[in-house]
């Protein structure tokens, strides 16, 4: 016999006199009981098909919205990336539809679903981000019995990350598309984003409780980094001098991430750039402009945030005024010029 998981429950499965018998009990010491009384039975030449179960029922009363609703109070309100997590939720209930029955989400309707987000240009990270909506909301439904099984969730593949950064020469087109465009709040970010290094959900979470003028000190607190660990990131005089300048009653952005980067396609369209020229690259830049000009690995590690140093040392390659001065202490070590003659 074998006792297998399956969703929530656990199943027995063995064949006796050529007929396969399948039970799904709700507990493994239930299982187990079963398959003793069934070998018991077995050996009195009895079938062991002691006590059949019913076929299980088809819950159809949950239809997603008012589920997703659920998860979003329970979870996703309460963390950090909370404003992005509901912007792609409400996408998601758009497109998958509130009163769709739970039991109506298939592995067919999914695939169907991914082939409809590739033809309207989502990128794979896109798609999965929106999958992992999904699957959660199903999985909550299946942990309160509203589902019998959860569905084949497809992911797709993801690239690697382009390590993209930003010359002196491409920051200041940058910037001046973002003043041409007239949005002082859009052009603000940027210059945040340059000179921080602070990931976007952060900049755009930025309120006066985080920014102290009098100190020239921004300062993230616990709970609401990528880590949760706090950090103080010191303003350079254009931050402090936009930050000052900025009337604000709390928040000192008011679009959320979607309206960021549509923004920013903008940009970079009107300047040539592609695809792979992304917001987040900004981040990228900080690091490597500290590196180029000597700063200490675990200093930019502070800076920016990072949990291991590991993702700071991406970014040494970058100081190569500092290699050549390092292999050139090679030389002075031993003298062997006579023996290149």
């Amino acid at each position: 016999m074998t006792i297998r998981v399956r969703g929530s429950s656990f199943q027995v499965d063995f064949v006796h006199g050529g007929v396969r018998y399948r039970r799904n009990k709700p507990s493994k010491e239930a299982a187990l009981a079963w398959e003793v009384e069934a070998k018991a039975r077995v050996m009195k030449g009895l079938s062991p098909d002691v006590d059949p179960d019913p076929e299980p029922e088809t819950i159809q009363g949950k239809s997603f919205g008012p589920v997703a609703d659920t998860v979003w109070q329970l979870k996703w309100s309460k963390q950090k990336s909370a404003r992005s997590t509901k912007n792609r939720l409400n996408k998601v209930r758009a497109d998958i539809g509130d009163e769709t029955l739970l039991t109506d989400i298939t592995t067919d309707v999914l695939d169907q679903y991914v082939i409809s987000l590739e033809r309207m240009g989502n990128s794979s990270g896109t798609i999965n981000r929106k999958l992992s909506i999904i699957s959660v909301v199903l999985h909550h439904s299946a942990r309160r019995k509203d589902l019998t099984t959860v569905p084949h969730i497809p992911r797709q593949g993801e690239p690697p990350t382009r390590f993209r950064w930003y010359t002196e020469d491409e920051q200041r087109k940058i910037l001046e598309a973002c003043k041409a465009n007239n949005n002082p709040e859009f052009f603000r970010l940027i210059v945040i984003l340059f000179d921080t290094g602070m990931r976007i959900s952060e900049a755009l979470g930025l309120t006066r409780g985080n920014v102290f003028l009098d100190k020239n000190m921004i300062v993230l607190h616990e709970g609401e980094t990528k880590n949760n660990a706090a950090r103080s990131i010191p303003m350079t005089s254009r931050v402090h001098k936009l930050l000052a300048s900025t009337d604000t009653n709390n928040w000192y952005f008011s679009m959320n991430y979607d309206a960021a980067c549509k923004e920013w396609h903008g940009v970079r369209n009107s300047i040539g750039m592609g695809k792979g020229d992304i917001l987040h690259a900004m981040r990228h830049t900080f690091c490597s402009r500290l590196s180029q000009n000597g700063s200490d690995l675990r200093r930019i590690q502070e800076l920016a945030g990072h949990k291991d140093l590991s993702t700071t040392q991406r970014y040494t390659h970058l100081n190569t005024e500092r290699l050549q001065d390092d292999i050139s202490k090679l030389e002075s070590c031993t003298n062997i010029d006579d023996l290149l003659i």
